[in-house]
């Protein structure tokens, strides 16, 4: 008995599934497009090494601090008393000895005009005890008492005044206030704490023209450093700035303490040039310079550098392709390291942390 033909389809159905046909499908495209990924150039950005002329200065030691001014005072009453009349706001320029704050003093004023007229009246009794002394009318005794009373009165006209002046509060020093503390009504007295929150005080001032930047060291770098050298300070608040650039100053001085927590030592810089948006308390980092470069000489980042079997390589490009430049560390510096064995204008590439590449891989330059 022979097969019907409508039996043929089913049988090779059977023995051709349709899945493993698909499957088989699925996995050359798998197997294409590892090869096409493969094979795909990596995408990575590229930058130079850094190059530092000769005549520079080597960098030595970095450190970040603040902006503070070495004449900075917190300005309070030498006695107790309710603040009459301020004279600025924050931000007012002041002279050396120009009158600040007033206190009420009428009471004072009072008592200084009755002894001052006492006093004109002490003197015109010893005159006249004197002339009568002469003439044999009035004992010497009389007379020396007519003299105590004269020399007490002004005595007391005296203190009067110096109280009369301390009622005034005058700056000690040409500069900014910074802080107004008081405000007129309010009653303040001799300050018993400094800084900016002495207890009624009236206000703080400081002297622009005496800013200057307080870093922290560390201990180990201290021994690199000298009084009088000279240093570069970035501002943080004039980054901003598309044109800005870094200051120019010197190391002050190394206040001689340690921080024993903190491993540091405080050092003070000065700045060789004023800028007007130069402020307390900004932030900022310095860079302490030491000798000039006797010639040209490459930095590298530090991650930039690839250590292998205790050799020391840098990614470059080459031909479109990715190799491992062989490299000499020969000095370190707060930027990285000055290097030997590349050349100035060699293409390095940016390596992210998470990037695998292997040497001869393709690659592609980011917004090339």
């Amino acid at each position: 008995m022979s097969e019907s033909p409508a039996r043929k389809p089913a049988v090779i159905r059977k023995r051709f599934p349709m899945g493993w046909l698909v499957l088989g499908l699925l996995g050359l495209a798998v197997v294409v497009f590892a090869v096409i990924r493969k094979n795909a150039p990596v995408v990575l950005s590229v930058t130079t090494p850094m190059v530092f002329k000769a005549g520079e200065r080597n960098p030595l030691v970095s450190a970040s601090g603040y902006l503070v001014a070495r004449h900075r005072a917190t300005l309070s009453a030498k006695v107790p008393g309710r603040l009459d009349w301020l004279g600025v706001e924050e931000g007012s320029r002041v002279q050396k000895g120009q009158i600040i704050a007033k206190l009420e003093a009428t009471d004072l004023e009072a008592n200084r005009d009755q002894t001052a007229v006492n006093l004109e009246q002490a003197q015109a009794d010893l005159l006249r005890g004197e002339a009568l002394c002469k003439e044999g009318i009035l004992d010497r005794s009389s007379l020396e008492h007519l003299r105590t009373n004269k020399a007490s009165l002004a005595a007391q006209l005296r203190y009067l005044d110096a109280t009369l002046e301390n009622m005034v509060l005058r700056a000690p020093f040409t500069g900014t206030v910074t802080q107004k503390l008081s405000e007129v009504g309010e009653t303040v007295s001799p300050g018993t704490a400094g800084g900016a929150n002495a207890i009624n005080a009236v206000a703080v001032l400081a002297d622009f023209d005496s800013l200057e930047v307080e870093v922290e060291v560390s201990e180990n770098g201290i021994t690199k450093l000298r009084k009088g050298m000279p240093v570069e300070v970035r501002v943080d608040a004039l980054e901003a700035d598309p044109g800005a650039k870094s200051l120019s100053g010197e190391l002050r001085e190394i206040y001689p303490t340690s921080n024993r927590q903190k491993a540091v030592v405080i050092v003070r810089v000065a700045f060789k040039e004023k800028n007007p948006y130069l402020f307390p308390d900004m932030g900022a980092k310095v860079t302490f310079l030491g000798e000039p470069y006797l010639k040209d000489v490459l930095v590298l980042g530090r991650e930039q550098v690839v250590r292998q079997k205790g050799q020391s390589f840098v990614w470059v490009l080459e031909r479109e392709l990715a190799a491992l430049k062989p490299i000499t560390i020969v000095a370190e510096n707060p930027i990285g390291y000055e290097v030997t064995g590349l050349e100035k204008g060699s293409t390095l590439l940016v390596l992210l942390s998470d990037t695998k590449l292997e040497p001869g891989a393709k690659v592609k330059v980011k917004n090339r």
